[in-house]
């Protein structure tokens, strides 16, 4: 979309009451090494006792010329207008972010990039667009799971909601699990836009949320989480993930498929990168720079021979599935990692429990997805290795009393875990 000067010229005599500075950045934005004065202007209808603005736009002083420029907004009202600068288009001049809450009770809001290149506004970046090509199914099944189906590719997520609690579940749920009628949600246009550095290199990406509702508006299930980087000609997504609500982990983990965890010690992933570990990650997986793939772990003794083992928890397009994703245990040796065992379907955080089966301790994995009913596995070792698959293994007896050690207890998101290198 370019500068439209007639319209601009229409839009002044429409608006010609008193505006405010709503917002102010200061950055090159037309790419001529001179630093532009940016502004958010608009106008305040009911007053300063009202937060609420509209006739906003984006007001450009050239630093070289001090010549003005105007581009006017489609969606030009609303809350907490907001400008941001930065290079997201990699050729090292600023473009102009632009968020203004809608105030409505779906908690969307209005987003816009443009790149002011040689002084020529370009939109490349419209959350109607980003809204129209990112459409959801959302339905209720069996045994306490949601699916979100996306519309253009079918990528399919599944979110457990045993965490809403027995008052909501009893509402719509069987004593056997089963629904009492089809229900169907749906997800928000988008409620959240941030630009982030991913990769630290000066060029920033795009992290997108929507919510994702059930019943009704209120009743949150979580988000749509989509990570957006420029193509050369548009922002693509390069790596999507479905979060849920949570609450204080005490909370959350006190009793766990019918057992108590309330002894339990949870602890996050170390945030020191390794590139050792990473070179044995990447042998492994056979994994591409494309996979993007980030990496949680920490170091557990499994086997109690005073040389802590280390549990890898892999997060990316090659190894995440919608029953949970791929994970390993390392053995360092001579300054080499050595894979001992290796894991699908994961889900965060594995208990390491204090018991012990031929010298290792026992693992609880909680198992979910697939249309099965969740439930907590104990994988035990063999005395050569950890079985593979949480899914075929015992289910951990109801009133067990567990103690041990939670390890990658994590917020798993894309601002969270290790970026591996190549």
């Amino acid at each position: 979309m370019y500068f439209n000067p007639m319209f601009f010229q229409q839009h002044m005599r429409k608006n010609n009451k008193k505006s405010y500075i709503l917002d102010f950045e200061r950055g090159d934005v037309n790419g001529d090494k001179v630093v532009d004065n940016v502004y958010l202007i608009g106008d305040k209808p009911f007053g300063d006792s009202s937060p609420f603005r509209d006739n906003i736009r984006i007001k450009i002083v050239d630093g070289k010329t001090g010549h003005q420029y105007i581009i006017p907004l489609k969606e030009d009202a609303g809350y907490n207008p907001t400008i941001f600068l930065g290079d997201f288009t990699n050729d090292g001049v600023d473009n102009i972010f632009v968020a203004i809450d809608s105030g409505g009770s779906g908690g969307y809001a209005f987003y816009y990039i443009y790149s002011f290149l040689r002084n020529k506004p370009k939109l490349i970046f419209d959350f109607e667009k980003f809204n129209k090509d990112n459409q959801y199914e959302v339905n209720y099944m069996d045994y306490y799971e949601v699916e979100v189906i996306e519309e253009s590719d079918k990528e399919r997520y599944i979110i457990n909601i045993e965490y809403k609690g027995d008052k909501y579940l009893s509402e719509i749920y069987n004593e056997d699990g089963t629904l009492k009628e089809s229900i169907s949600g749906w997800v928000n246009p988008l409620g959240g836009l941030y630009p982030i550095d991913f990769n630290r290199d000066g060029v920033y990406e795009l992290y997108a949320q929507q919510r994702i509702a059930g019943r009704y508006n209120a009743d949150g299930l979580g988000y749509v989480q989509t990570s957006l980087k420029w193509n050369g000609s548009s922002f693509s997504p390069f790596f999507q993930t479905v979060g849920i609500f949570g609450s204080e982990k005490e909370d959350e983990t006190k009793i766990v498929c019918g057992s108590d965890f309330s002894d339990v010690k949870y602890i996050y992933s170390e945030n020191i990168k390794d590139e050792k570990l990473e070179e044995a990650i990447i042998d492994l997986y056979k994994l591409e720079p494309s996979d993007n793939t980030r990496y949680y772990y920490n170091r557990i003794d499994f086997d109690s021979d005073g040389v802590p083992e280390v549990f890898v928890y892999l997060v990316g397009s090659a190894t995440c599935g919608t029953g949970g994703c791929s994970a390993a245990i390392f053995k360092e040796l001579n300054g080499d990692y050595e894979v001992i065992s290796q894991f699908t379907l994961v889900n965060t955080p594995v208990i390491v429990s204090d018991t012990k089966t031929n010298g290792y301790n026992d693992l609880i994995m909680y198992v979910s997805g697939g249309g099965i009913k969740p439930f907590c596995a104990v994988m035990k070792h063999d005395g050569t290795n950890y079985p593979q698959n949480p899914s075929t293994q015992p289910k951990l007896e109801e009133g067990t009393k567990v103690t041990g050690t939670g390890i990658i207890n994590d917020e798993i998101n894309p601002n969270t875990g290790i970026p591996i290198g190549f």
